[in-house]
């Protein structure tokens, strides 16, 4: 793990290089067998972090948060649910992409008894380039609130909520 000697001399934060390296250290993994989504420096509640995503050949979701000035793990999700493995026989730009009955699926598959009569909102959406399919469904005095990957099926984000609140 870094140390104040491997910072950056000019801020005394660890790089976004060593905080991408302190990530794929703690799942096992290299640089050449990851592909990076998402590395990004932010202040959150006083706090300077790198926030690191990357997907394994395996189509498995990490993400991290990175302390900025220490190199500590803030916090680390990984995520195998809700892939959906590529086609090899397909070609061309578009093999990665799941279609939006995929989405779909991938989310009533969260809410038991759901069916796409319960979706109220979805739309098709690019967060920093990436393809997302986002939405809402509404069932059983429940809102739930989805963004999913467009071109793995990994559920990004999932909320739930009373409708009463």
């Amino acid at each position: 793990m870094p140390t104040a000697q491997n910072a950056d001399n000019n801020t005394g934060l660890i790089t976004e290089s060593q905080a991408k390296e302190i990530a794929l250290n703690h799942a096992g993994l290299t640089s050449d067998e990851v592909t990076f989504v998402k590395t990004g420096f932010e202040r959150d509640d006083g706090i300077q972090k790198y926030e690191i995503e990357f997907y394994s050949p395996n189509y498995e979701e990490y993400d991290y948060e990175i302390n900025a000035s220490t190199g500590e793990i803030i916090s680390f999700d990984y995520d195998a649910e809700h892939f959906n493995r590529l086609n090899s026989n397909n070609s061309g730009a578009n093999q990665n992409v799941i279609s939006v009955e995929e989405a779909k699926k991938i989310a009533l598959s969260q809410v038991p008894g759901a069916t796409e009569e319960n979706i109220f909102e979805f739309e098709v959406d690019y967060d920093d380039g990436r393809l997302e399919y986002e939405g809402k469904i509404y069932y059983a005095e429940t809102e739930y609130e989805f963004s999913i990957d467009g071109y793995s099926g990994a559920m990004r984000s999932w909320e739930s909520e009373s409708i009463y609140r």
